[in-house]
């Protein structure tokens, strides 16, 4: 399987991956991954895999494929990050959140796929712990490939990265809306503190318009002065954001996360699309 879009610094070196952090982001529509040079803070490969009407079934198999045909997923690291996109999820406050009790609060509020297994992961700054279910093979072959991989949830880097660079006292409301090809996550920031948090399903961005005016509405943020950032992958992701800027005003598209440094190859990477798997490894 020949990547879509691969990069490689120069100064990236395969003898000394063991002090590399790797980050990896796998979906029904791709397979991304990327390696920090923790010492450097600086980012100095990226490849992705574009799937294309890929099934669940097919899902596996695909990424059987990447693992077996790129000899840099098979190196040492000194971290390995995993985010599989999931739409089940909720969220507990730390002080209420105790390992045992992860089942009862996710089924709580979903019905719990078959075949998928309980996963949680701290979000620190948010004092909170988000819960979800991965299909449980995909998370057994990761941690076949990788001796301690950490699976994050996509509210992490969502919320833990924009918290970290909030100015204490901040009084600004930053809204968050992160696209995958059948779902959406909303995040609400308000005074540096986390306010909402869900996932809605959509067919289309009729869906996705009225479930944001509506937690606009709930909220009570006029759409006329509330800022919109818009990341994630969808086919018809500028159609989204061209048809949400007639309801909000300030829609922005992000680049790639701040905090970090780049090879000046990754010009071409598109920020919005990748912006959760580039801050995976500030979430530690």
């Amino acid at each position: 399987m020949v990547p879509d879009l691969s990069v490689v610094d120069e100064t990236y070196d395969t003898t000394i991956t063991s002090s590399y952090f790797l980050s990896i982001q796998a979906s029904l529509d791709g397979f991304s991954f990327c390696t920090l040079d923790p010492v450097r803070n600086k980012y100095v490969q990226f490849r992705h895999f574009e799937f294309r009407e890929t099934e669940e079934d097919n899902f596996l198999p695909a990424i059987e494929q990447i693992f077996e045909n790129n000899e840099l997923l098979n190196l040492p690291y000194k971290k390995v990050f995993v985010m599989v996109p999931s739409p089940v999820s909720t969220l507990v406050p730390s002080g209420l959140f105790q390992q045992e009790e992860a089942y009862k609060w996710l089924s709580f509020t979903h019905q719990i796929p078959l075949g998928h297994d309980i996963t949680f992961s701290r979000m620190k700054l948010a004092d909170a712990w988000a819960i979800f279910s991965l299909p449980k093979r995909v998370k057994e072959l990761f941690k076949r490939q990788f001796p301690e991989p950490a699976f994050l949830h996509q509210y992490v880097p969502m919320t833990e990265t924009k918290l970290a660079i909030s100015r204490p006292g901040s009084s600004k409301t930053q809204i968050i809306i992160n696209i995958q090809n059948h779902f959406f996550d909303l995040v609400v920031l308000e005074k540096n503190n986390l306010k909402l948090c869900n996932s809605f399903e959509i067919t289309g961005e009729d869906d996705l318009i009225y479930y944001t005016l509506f937690v606009l509405d709930q909220l009570q943020l006029a759409p006329s002065v509330s800022e919109v950032l818009i990341l994630g992958s969808h086919p018809r992701y500028y159609e989204i954001k061209k048809a949400l800027e007639k309801y909000i005003k300030h829609v922005k598209q992000p680049g790639l996360p701040s905090g970090f440094q780049y090879s000046y190859l990754f010009r071409d990477v598109p920020g919005h699309k990748f912006n959760n798997l580039f801050s995976l490894a500030g979430c530690v």
